[in-house]
């Protein structure tokens, strides 16, 4: 479909989102990214107006009018958005500091498929300060690990008399496309407007889908773009750290003191304009932000996210399995316990195929790590993904992991069709091959279940999911045997044959004057052993009320039944090896987040592994201004069990405080203390963007041991450690 002049509106409407397009006009002098649109040009380009509502009332005009339009030159791809409001001193702005929750101001997202391909996007966020957040979508499905990316791009936002003004610049080295002389992507553009609670879309994709935001199937097409510079693009991102740490004496350890001082370079070259290599000799992580402390009630593993920026460019690129269940690649399985020495990354596509590859060489572990880390060597995988045909992808992984005496390798196949509004088909299926190298608490498991029917070492699973605007269901069965043992995977539980269902309506109320949408859902599980004896049922009823104001409230009903063929443990007490039942009762409420003052909190009570159990958690978040948010968690268990000192308590408390004393400097300290550890923790980060791209970093990291000492020769001080971190990026 033909695009449009600039003086005219740069839309062509019709019945089907993805018939409505817009044209980028070419400018020769690059704008001033000011958010003042001052430059002729913007003028004679003819703005796109028809957003319509998603929330509240589907399919009606938005309240407030948004105006944008869209430039380019030889290395950008250029945006002014014009966003009116009748209630100026209502726009909610309160985020300073980079990859912060943006979603709580109000604000304005570009989603943007630069392949065309209608199934990956980037997303760039921007707030009323200018304020940057930014994430990837891949195969129309998100999570929340996907706005840790972050990508180089110029932004500025400005409050006026009739509301605020974006401008921002992307270059086209942030964003990958194909390699054709005009170029089409898809184009998405989603308004907040967050003291109303209403978000509005161009172009307009309604309820009968989860989410418009990954949707990429139903964008609107960007048209325009020809004589972008070509050729090749290198990036390199040398970093120097010092500092020092110190690991306190604990029981029959020595002490440790170490001086930190490393140099290491991160280095990215665009092979094709499709295609990425990213390179690393000697990477550092002292930057990345703490793990929240997490307190086990069950008998599995804790899954905690990656955070390192290395690993989170199209990290959904490399993702196969069932999330923070059974995965073939979790990249924290990867110089967590050991130091990465170096290796790169290769991404993009190639033809029809999306190509994910990584390596890295690991060093053995030192000092007392090494009984929790596997030996050093290579850790490889190869992900290829293609889409044969509208909105259907089929796929590979091949994992391998090379240290000490053994290997282990991981070969599995997958795929996905989507249909409808956000119904869909998907399965995967992989098979492991262990040559001894020993995967810790995967290993002691199989170990531990030796006398039982371990079936081969091939694992899979098959769903599928229904919904419309008004009902939803779902079925699936997922089979891990015991010898499916991924070195580079996750694995929350094995010897499992899981069936599950579920059935929903999530009815909304568009002329209420006080309650938005209830989602009602029944999801019943069922899981054996690989022998067929029965291990484990769980039956939930769930409903999540929000409310106009943009509050929520949720009730849940849970039964749930345990056949243990052998004892277990609950933190440390004992279970003997019987048939368990429980049932319990979960309210929680959550108050809109985008005000001054905001709260959560929620009793959950009932029987719990033929004992009881009474959780209380709340906190409260008060946001000063916009330097300064303060907020507070408290969690607390009281716990009887059929055991020996089965009755006690558990309580974690945690302190954030979130400091900006601009866009470029900005800082955080997480303070959290457990009852269990009886450890202080305290990680306190200071990030000065000194040029886009480039930080110094200077990070604090303690953990105080409070309580009786076991041990007298055990030092309170578990670790201090203090570094600065340096980086600098530099574009060729």
């Amino acid at each position: 479909m033909a695009g449009v002049a600039a003086g005219a509106p740069a839309t062509v409407h019709g019945q089907d989102a993805r018939e409505q397009t817009i044209r980028a006009v070419r400018t020769d002098r690059p704008p001033t990214i000011d958010a003042v649109l001052d430059e002729p040009f913007w003028h004679e380009i003819g703005p796109i107006t028809d957003f319509r509502q998603r929330v509240p009332v589907d399919g009606a005009p938005a309240s407030e009018r948004t105006e944008l339009r869209v430039a380019f030159d030889d290395n950008n791809l250029y945006f002014a958005i014009v966003l009116h409001d009748s209630d100026p001193e209502g726009i909610r702005r309160s985020i300073l500091h980079r990859e912060g929750r943006i979603d709580q101001d109000d604000n304005i997202r570009i989603g943007l498929d630069t392949y065309n391909d209608k199934r990956n996007a980037y997303i760039f966020e921007i707030n009323p300060f200018g304020t940057q957040g930014d994430a990837l979508i891949t195969d129309e499905s998100m999570t929340l690990s996907d706005w840790n990316w972050e990508g180089v791009y110029e932004s500025e936002g400005r409050v006026t008399e009739d509301g605020w003004v974006v401008e921002a610049a992307i270059p086209f080295t942030t964003i990958r496309f194909a390699d054709t002389d005009s170029p089409e992507m898809g184009i998405l553009i989603e308004r907040t407007i967050r003291r109303k609670n209403e978000m509005v879309y161009f172009p307009h994709i309604g309820q009968e889908v989860r989410s418009a935001l990954t949707q990429v199937s139903r964008y609107a097409t960007l048209t325009g773009l020809e004589g972008l510079r070509r050729g090749r693009y290198m990036e390199a991102k040398p970093f120097a750290i010092a500092g020092r740490s110190a690991l306190g004496r604990r029981g029959n350890l020595d002490s440790e003191t170490e001086t930190l001082s490393e140099l290491g370079l991160d280095f990215k070259y665009s092979i094709t304009s499709n295609l990425t290599l990213d390179a690393t000799v000697n990477p550092d992580f002292a930057q990345v932000e703490a793990d929240n402390v997490q307190i086990n009630l069950t008998r599995f593993s804790l899954f905690f996210p990656e955070k390192r920026e290395f690993f989170l460019e199209r990290a959904g690129l490399f993702d196969f399995g069932d999330a923070e269940e059974t995965v073939v690649f979790f990249s924290r399985r990867i110089g967590i316990g050991n130091d990465i020495a170096g290796g790169a990354r290769l991404t993009g596509q190639a033809g029809p195929l999306s190509i994910g590859a990584l390596s890295l060489w690991t060093e053995d572990a030192q000092g007392d790590r090494e009984y929790y880390a596997a030996p050093g060597g290579l850790n490889s995988v190869l992900r290829l993904r293609a889409d044969p045909f509208p909105r259907t992808t089929v796929g590979g992984i091949l994992t391998s992991m090379d240290g000490g005496d053994g290997f282990n390798r991981v070969l599995g196949g997958d795929f996905q069709l989507r249909f409808g509004g956000s119904s869909s088909v998907r399965g995967w299926l992989a098979r492991s091959w262990d040559g001894g190298v020993d995967d810790g608490p995967q290993r002691e498991a199989a170990s531990a279940n030796a006398d039982v029917d371990t079936g081969s070492p091939i694992a899979g699973a098959i769903q599928a999911d229904l919904r419309s605007s008004l009902l939803a269901a779902g079925a699936a069965y997922r089979r891990i045997p015991i010898d499916f043992d991924p070195a580079l995977g996750f694995v929350l539980r094995n010897d499992m044959q899981r069936y599950s269902g579920s059935v929903g309506a999530h009815p909304r109320f568009e002329r209420s004057a006080w309650a938005r949408q209830l989602v009602s859902t029944l999801r019943g599980d069922y899981i054996a052993g690989i022998d067929g004896t029965r291990q484990s049922t769980a039956l939930v009823f769930s409903n999540l009320l929000s409310f106009q104001t943009g509050d929520r409230a949720s009730v849940a009903i849970v039964r749930r039944g345990e056949w243990l063929a052998r004892p277990t443990h609950i933190q440390g007490r004992r279970l003997e090896a019987r048939e368990y039942g429980f049932t319990g009762t979960e309210i929680r409420f959550n108050t809109n987040d985008s005000r001054e003052f905001s709260a959560r909190g929620g009793i959950a009570a009932g029987q719990f592994w033929s004992g009881t159990r009474t959780q209380l958690s709340g906190g409260l978040m008060w946001k000063t201004g916009p330097h300064l948010t303060i907020s507070g968690d408290y969690s607390w268990n009281d716990v009887s069990l059929p055991a020996d000192e089965g009755d006690f308590t558990t309580r974690l408390v945690s302190v954030s405080i979130l400091g900006a004393a601009s866009r470029a400097l900005f800082a955080n300290a997480l303070v959290q203390y457990d009852d269990v550890s009886n450890v202080v923790q305290a990680n306190v980060r200071i990030d000065w963007i000194h040029t886009p791209g480039s930080d110094l970093f200077v990070v604090f990291d303690t953990g105080y041991l409070t309580g009786d000492l076991l041990d007298p020769r055990t030092e309170r001080w578990q670790r201090r450690t203090g570094v600065v971190k340096l980086t600098y990026l530099k574009a060729f």
